[in-house]
């Protein structure tokens, strides 16, 4: 199923109103906290123009509140209980899953559809999870995992840390499950499971993941405005991030802006020089510089 860009394409206003409802915000403190709202003024800005952010998102704390009041009584909760309270509630409950059969459906990145279906992917379960814990007090922070988004809690005491996976019904993840995870995203390469892929996201970070998923689909789909709005919103977030400036690039290329994405290619190399498709990027390049001489 495909998404469609807003029907009126102004890149420019599109981005000043990422800007000020988002970037702004983050760029003067990247707190995870907000990462719904966050999310919510994505879904307005790429597809849902009507959409009330803030009404929305009365919405997700209404549900942690009810859980709030509901455990009220019972507090203080040992972390794990809170994490099975949590489980409880969202997922039997309330009937958030994930959404196995359809799980490349690009609408399961907007948090607005994925709260009215209650059905998700790994990292939009993952923010509604997190909120829902904000409202018990209780800190999660996100973790990137590869190909599986997770969030995890650390331990006051020791520093230990309780890693929680929400796309599946908030199961705690020991090595033995997280190296299995490992293994499914890099088959017969057996890379060793290190905590740095259990570090902390910046929220910087995690909206950068849930823009490459819109951008693919978008790319998948042949929407080249769609494609160019998601990569301009991740360079707004991270201006230097070296995957988007090459997709820049390449967006220049297929609208006829060769010495841009001239400029653009050649940068990504200068950023990323063992990049996996240098080979390819070179090649891209010679062939554009060939055209520009040709005309």
């Amino acid at each position: 199923m495909s998404i469609k860009i807003l029907p009126i394409y102004d890149l420019r206003n599109i981005i000043e109103d990422w800007s000020i409802s988002v970037a702004n915000a983050i760029s003067a403190s990247d707190n995870t906290d907000d990462l719904s709202l966050h999310a919510l003024h994505l879904s307005r800005i790429l597809a849902y123009p009507n959409l009330q952010v803030h009404h929305a998102l009365e919405t997700i704390d209404a549900m942690g509140k009810e859980l709030q009041i509901s455990l009220k009584k019972r507090m203080p909760l040992r972390p794990t209980q809170i994490i099975e309270e949590i489980n409880n509630y969202l997922f039997r409950i309330l009937g958030f899953r994930g959404n196995e059969h359809d799980y490349f459906n690009p609408l399961n990145n907007f948090l607005n559809v994925v709260i009215e279906r209650r059905l998700g992917i790994p990292i939009t379960l993952s923010i509604l999870y997190m909120r829902t814990a904000y409202l018990l007090n209780f800190k999660l922070y996100p973790v990137s995992f590869p190909a599986h988004f997770l969030v995890k809690h650390t331990l006051e005491d020791d520093d230990s840390e309780i890693i929680i996976d929400p796309y599946n019904e908030g199961r705690i993840m020991d090595d033995y499950t997280l190296k299995q995870l490992l293994d499914q995203f890099y088959p017969n390469q057996n890379i060793p499971l290190t905590k740095d892929f259990v570090r902390k996201a910046t929220a910087t970070q995690v909206l950068v993941r849930l823009l490459n998923n819109l951008k693919a689909s978008y790319y998948e789909s042949q929407d080249l405005d769609g494609t160019e709005t998601a990569n301009e919103m991740i360079l707004t977030l991270d201006k230097y991030n070296p995957n988007a400036i090459r997709d820049k690039g390449i967006l220049l290329i297929k609208k006829q802006r060769p010495e841009q994405a001239l400029e653009m290619l050649n940068l990504y190399l200068e950023l990323d020089p063992e990049a996996e498709d240098v080979d390819v990027i070179l090649d891209t390049i010679h062939k554009t510089r060939s055209s520009i001489n040709k005309s």
